[in-house]
């Protein structure tokens, strides 16, 4: 992949990473990366395939809470009721505005949807204007051996030590910290966490697929857990984007028993527009603290796409940018050419397409047996060179990583087998599969 550099601002100017026309894509639940050209230039407003059906979201209450799992099932592009559309394939709640006027003083949250997904907002014809405050941040973490929620598109931090039958757990996501009896770590996103068993980076510059922040390890000897992973979200317009507010994509801290757990990373902001205007200073995606100052969760990662870019001042982090835009469709999705990769089944057990991963009852998969048992998975655009892993989170144990062996295939389509062992009884684990370049 291309290595990042840094551009020193002008007086007065926004201080921005810049890219180029390259770059890389990462896979919810994984780091595939691939490096794509592209197109010839264009000056057009883009278009982001709203149809204005949700209306004109202009909240009037101190703070607007909006239940994500409220949202229909279905494609992405069909007409909105009010509630967005969640489209498993996307894995993205989408919301199509005519318009959106947050005003100061004014603050919008989320309630996750069930299967964690991030939130998109495309706005034609109207633009987008942010004076209040747009909260996708990670939640803290606590001692009461709870998951620290991530924000919508984030994923949930570790649980603490409280007995020896609940010995605490890993973060979870891509960049996850990871947790045994005596190591553990912040969460990993644009940069690898720190600590014993420091989260893993994913993900790229360009934020294709959107994908927030992961979670920081619960500590394995004292109560503290671990921050959640800051969110997603995707703000895409045809005209004006106005930032004189805040989107808080933030990592959550850890808890505070003792030396305490270990901080979420920061989570996804990407914005698409026309001209982008205002304040760099309103966009937000630090890892979250780590107790005493320590195990801090890696910084999230900013993404502007316009053709005008009118900001001043310096993100946290900076963004990365693309100006002007490539051409008058905007880029939501990685195109079907992108690398993927899932696992298909679980002993003799199909996994389903739209698996949640997650700790909570009932489960994707019920397994009624302990015994060592074959995991499946299917892959498609990715280089056999490539190592394909699994990572394993204990909800009340270790976190560990299984390679996986090529069965068959080529780049376009290849079958992996790995072998999963160590099943708890009575008890949940959570599987993610990886593919990464050397």
């Amino acid at each position: 992949m291309r290595a990042l550099g840094s551009m020193q601002p002008a007086a007065g100017g926004p201080r921005r990473t810049p890219d180029g026309r390259g770059f890389s894509y990462g896979l919810l639940g994984l780091s595939i990366l691939a490096l794509v050209g592209c197109a010839s230039l264009a000056l057009a407003a883009p278009n982001v395939y709203s149809d204005g059906s949700d209306g004109a979201f202009a909240p009037t209450a101190a703070t607007t809470t909006i239940d994500l799992d409220l949202a229909t099932t279905g494609s992405w592009n069909q007409p909105g009721n009010g509630n967005g559309v969640y489209d498993p394939a996307k894995w993205a709640v989408v919301f199509k505005y005519s318009s959106v006027n947050i005003t100061t003083g004014k603050t919008v949250k989320f309630l996750n949807h069930r299967s964690g997904a991030p939130v998109v907002w495309l706005v034609q014809p109207g633009d987008i204007t942010i004076a209040g405050t747009i909260d996708i941040a990670g939640s803290s973490g606590g001692l009461g051996g709870a998951l620290a929620n991530g924000g919508a598109g984030g994923f949930p931090g570790g649980k603490g030590y409280l007995s020896a039958a609940n010995t605490g757990c890993a973060g979870l996501g891509p960049g996850g910290g990871g947790h045994t009896a005596s190591a553990h770590g912040s969460a990993g996103y644009a940069l690898a966490g720190v600590g014993t068993l420091p989260g893993r980076a994913y993900g790229n510059a360009r934020i294709l697929p959107l994908i927030g922040g992961s979670g920081g390890s619960g500590h394995p000897t004292y109560k503290s857990s671990g921050g959640g992973g800051g969110g997603a979200m995707l703000l895409a317009c045809a005209g004006t984007v106005s930032i004189s507010g805040t989107i808080n994509g933030d990592g959550g801290s850890s808890g505070t028993d003792w030396n305490g757990g270990h901080g979420g990373s920061g989570g996804g902001i990407r914005i698409i527009a026309n001209r982008v205007a205002g304040a760099a200073g309103g966009l937000s995606a630090q890892g979250g603290a780590g107790y005493g100052g320590v195990y801090a969760g890696s910084v999230g990662r900013i993404r502007v796409e316009a053709n005008t870019i009118a900001l001043t001042g310096s993100s946290g982090p900076d963004f990365t940018w693309l100006e002007p835009l490539d051409n008058d469709t905007a880029v939501l999705w990685p195109p079907d050419s992108a690398p993927r990769i899932r696992v298909v089944t679980v002993g003799t057990q199909p996994v389903p397409a739209d698996a949640l991963g997650q700790f909570n009852p009932p489960g994707d998969l019920l397994l009624v047996t302990t015994d060592p048992q074959p995991v499946v998975i299917q892959a498609s655009n990715v280089p056999l060179a490539w190592p394909v892993t699994l990572r394993v989170t204990q909800r009340n144990g270790v976190s560990s990583t299984i390679n996986a062996t090529l069965v068959n295939g080529d780049e376009q389509s290849s079958t992996w087998q790995a072998t999963l062992t160590g099943i708890p009884l009575n008890d949940f684990v959570v599987v993610q599969v990886r593919a990464s370049e050397l």
